[in-house]
């Protein structure tokens, strides 16, 4: 049989908690504004510098263009101004122009802005004379954005290449146009003053327009295509730290299902109430420890009666409970309080049935055991009060019996009849003994008490009467104890009482045998014989006062064994069938914390 197992099934977490959501958008959304930010910013750094580089190259290109044109092919300005419209015709070319020092334009790409002032040049500042130096700025234009690029504009002359240059000196520039400006040309030079015309004066700019135009598309896709990536990017962090707490929160789950599902079938485990399961064909399906304890061996089939009230469940629904009764061939008649609920299913029906059961068979026997104590304690005070009246009155008769024996001797038969009244009275004085005995506290003394000499004892007190009726005796002495703390002379009276209703129940070559085992913190000693046995009416009243079976019994035998035994803070139960013999079991603890007293050291 399956021991019991909660059926759950394991859920997955739910949702992230809403707060780690704003958590995880709290850092991360500042971490994407600044990286997209960031891109942003190169990409405009890297459009600005490559359209500041294509300035500058378009600049020195058309300066050395120029410098080789005038030179060596006598190139006028009419030639440079057709250069100049030629090149602003490449792609994003705004314009290129050339201006004096005082801002007039000499040359341009539009022939119709020669002549005029350059209308941004008061913004311009103060120009670097150095030729390779190079200036930019960004304007807006009615045509558009433009990244303008400008340097000083030094046309070279040919003739004046390999002069040496003064210190702090351009050779093709400072040089040439000190020449220029003197009127001290070399002779064969001095032919070209025609040829340079307005580029004969000493200081000259040259600006490129680079249309930013056609760039913002770019620039707009190129932010697009980063904040697109930057998202992409950004929820890619955000599910994974998501995926990585949820994860988390799903081994947190599992783990705490887990605990629950340990928790809950060891609670059903170890409930003092027998829990089993039933499918729907009334099959067992599951047990805890308590009803294997309860029933015994599980059987595959539920019991008629279990099997009637999970029908009874399965047809009206609710809950069923009620007592029943089980026949089991071991264990005989089986009380059990049983309640029967159904495990439901999808849609309204039943996959299967509970039932929870406790055992009224030891309920009903401590009931007995309470009844049994309150007619012993309400008769023991009865008894008390009636022995002490009755003893005073049958001294007296005991002492007329004796003194007409004597006055009679001479008479035999008035000598009978007074040793018949004094045998009666002794019987009686016999008997209101034990009855105050039984009556009053009794006192037990817990020594270290040897278990196996204990046993041997006993049994040779009545060895004399075991004999005469031939009844073997057979011990079996089975612990790993060999000492207990308890009252020996208690225990020994007990024996002996147990012993004399084996004799008086057995005939002759009867067997008598006495046991004793381990338990955990006791032993049981066990007293059995092959006798006639004790009929079951007769059973729950053995231990009452008074009762007895034979015509010579007290009936208070058993009831002194009883009481000993629960002084002893132990238990005593029978088994008995009639012509098979009896069993009495007597549980007792190693009460060492009872050990009070200058005797408790000593082992009988």
């Amino acid at each position: 049989m399956n021991r019991f197992k909660l059926n759950i099934t394991p859920k997955m977490p739910g949702l992230v908690p809403p707060l780690v959501m704003v958590g995880v958008l709290v850092v991360l959304l500042p971490v994407f504004i600044l990286m997209t930010l960031e891109r942003v910013k190169k990409q405009d750094e890297f459009i600005q510098e490559r359209f500041l580089i294509t300035g500058t190259s378009l600049i020195r290109t058309f300066e050395a263009g120029t410098r080789i044109g005038m030179g060596s092919m006598h190139w006028g300005t009419e030639r440079i101004q057709s250069m100049l419209e030629e090149t602003a015709g490449q792609p994003d070319v705004a314009y290129i122009m050339i201006t004096d020092a005082m801002g007039k334009i000499i040359a341009h790409s539009d022939a119709t802005m020669v002549g005029t002032l350059y209308d941004r040049w008061a913004d311009l500042g103060p120009l670097p004379r150095d030729p390779h130096l190079i200036s930019s700025r960004s304007l807006n234009t009615p045509d558009g954005p433009v990244l303008e690029v400008g340097k000083r504009f030094v046309p070279f002359i040919h003739g004046f290449r390999g002069r040496r240059p003064m210190p702090g000196h351009d050779a093709d520039s400072d040089y040439s146009h000190e020449m220029l400006s003197s009127g001290r040309l070399p002779g064969a030079e001095r032919s070209l003053r025609p040829t340079l015309g307005i580029f004969s004066q000493a200081d000259y700019y040259i600006f490129t327009g680079m249309s930013m135009t056609g760039v913002q598309a770019a620039q707009a896709q190129g932010f697009k295509n980063i904040v697109i990536k930057g998202l992409l990017f950004f929820v890619f962090c955000c599910s994974g730290i998501i995926a990585l707490f949820a994860f988390q929160a799903y081994r947190a789950a599992q783990s705490s299902l887990e605990q629950v599902v340990a928790f809950s079938d060891n609670v059903v485990q170890n409930m003092p109430s027998g829990l089993i399961t039933l499918d729907t064909d009334f099959n067992v399906t599951s047990a805890n420890r308590a009803a294997e304890k309860i029933l015994g061996e599980i059987p595959e089939k539920a019991f008629p009666q279990m099997a009637a009230m999970a029908a009874e469940i399965s047809a009206s629904g609710g809950v069923a409970s009620g007592e029943v009764t089980l026949h089991q061939k071991e264990k005989g008649d089986l009380r059990l309080d049983m309640t029967v609920s159904a495990i439901p299913a999808d849609e309204g029906q039943i996959q299967g049935f509970v039932l929870l059961f406790r055992d009224l068979t030891q309920i009903r026997d401590l009931k007995k055991q309470v009844d049994t104590n309150r007619r012993l304690a309400a008769i023991g005070k009865l008894a008390a009060g009636v022995a002490h009246e009755i003893r005073n009155p049958l001294s007296s008769i005991k002492g007329f019996a004796t003194y007409f024996s004597r006055q009679y001797e001479n008479e035999p038969e008035d000598v009978e009849i007074a040793k018949i009244m004094i045998q009666e009275v002794e019987r009686m004085d016999r008997s209101i003994t034990q009855l105050l005995e039984f009556a009053k506290p009794m006192a037990v003394q817990i020594k270290q008490t040897r278990i196996e000499p204990l046993i041997q004892h006993s049994l040779k007190l009545v060895s004399h009467d075991l004999g005469k009726k031939k009844i073997r005796v057979q011990t079996e002495i089975h612990t790993q104890r060999e000492i207990i703390h308890t009252d020996p002379e208690r225990i020994c009276q007990v024996l002996l009482n147990l012993y004399m209703n084996a004799l008086n129940a057995m005939d002759t070559n009867g067997l008598l045998e006495v046991g004793v085992t381990d338990g955990d913190d006791d032993i049981e000693i066990r007293v059995a014989d092959n006798g006639c046995g004790i009929p079951a009416k007769d059973l729950e009243k053995i231990f009452d006062p008074y009762f007895t079976t034979r015509p010579k019994g007290t009936g208070l035998g058993l009831s002194i064994v009883h009481r000993i035994v629960e002084n002893l803070k132990g238990e005593i139960r029978v088994e008995s069938r009639l012509s098979k013999g009896t069993v009495f079991y007597i549980t007792l603890p190693d009460d060492k914390a009872a050990m009070t007293g200058p005797d408790n050291d000593k082992i009988e």
